[in-house]
């Protein structure tokens, strides 16, 4: 297999298991929603330039402008995120959010030419099984209403529009140049959201500090991963391991909070990153041509 799809699905992995950190580490703060993520960013945002610089670049008004539609549906996604957790159960949320693969699977021929393998649809077809199973399986808490299982599924459009937006400007800029601008661009979005509802962006104090930073060394870290895969794996592949996300928080959980998993929950996750296993291991069904 070519050493950067090999990279970059690799880096992809990496990336959910990093970012499946966040719905963790989100439980252990305090602070308002709205004030957390946006220190959150401004804190990633010091690692993404420095990586940046290390590397001998510099944030530019042509990156901005390129960065600009990826931080917009970034930072929305997060405003989104916070508004239908609050409407819906996490399960029907998690569902919603597994549809993605299928919405990806359908624009990816038309927007950048892909031809997945036939396997490639049983593969998913068996992954989103494994989500429902361990979905079915898990804590059926939570109130759910038609609202937020709507901006649930509206949500899941803007991170699927999101992706897309991120390999089309992969594959003129740089991953640790996107990565800075499209963070300036949502810290942005979540600063006016912030002001508005109310919550301020006033710098948290002591103990505070440490989920903050937590959240941007490690899903910080993960979307930076994200982005460099965008240059070198099909997006029908990134969608399907994207859903590694749905069955790793509740290992986490399991692990850091002693939430219980059921046996079919086990089971459904099992299945999943069974079959991600196995798509990951494949060949890639296309050349990758950005060297990036």
């Amino acid at each position: 297999m070519d050493r950067q799809v090999v990279s970059g699905r690799g880096a992809a992995t990496l990336a959910v298991f990093l970012t499946a950190f966040g719905p963790i580490i989100v439980k252990i703060s305090d602070l308002a929603e709205l004030r957390f993520i946006f220190w959150r960013l401004m804190a990633a945002l010091v690692v993404y330039l420095a990586v940046l610089f290390a590397r001998g670049g510099r944030v530019t008004l042509a990156a901005l402008r390129t960065s600009f539609w990826g931080g917009l549906l970034f930072g929305l996604n997060l405003v989104l995120f916070i508004t239908f957790m609050r409407r819906t159960s996490a399960t029907h949320a998690v569902i919603m959010g597994s549809l993605q693969p299928v919405v990806l699977l359908g624009v990816a021929g038309p927007l950048f030419g892909e031809r997945p393998r036939r396997s490639l649809y049983g593969w998913s077809a068996l992954a989103l099984g494994g989500v429902a199973i361990s979905m079915w399986g898990g804590d059926p808490s939570g109130v759910a209403t038609v609202e937020g299982d709507l901006l649930a599924f509206v949500g899941m459009l803007f991170w699927c529009s999101y992706y897309i937006v991120s390999k089309r400007t992969r594959a003129t800029l740089d991953a640790a140049s996107y990565q800075a601008g499209l963070t300036l661009v949502a810290a942005a979005v979540i600063l006016l959201a912030a002001l508005i509802s109310g919550q301020g962006v006033a710098p948290p104090s002591g103990a505070d500090w440490w989920p903050v930073v937590l959240m941007a060394a490690l899903p910080g870290t993960g979307h930076l991963l994200i982005n460099y895969a965008h240059a070198h794996v099909a997006l029908t592949v990134m969608g399907l391991i994207n859903l590694l996300f749905t069955v790793i928080v509740p290992l986490y959980a399991w692990w850091l909070l002693d939430e219980a998993i059921g046996g079919v929950q086990a089971l459904g996750i099992a299945v999943v990153m069974a079959t991600l296993a196995m798509v990951v291991t494949r060949p890639a069904e296309r050349p990758v041509d950005v060297d990036r």
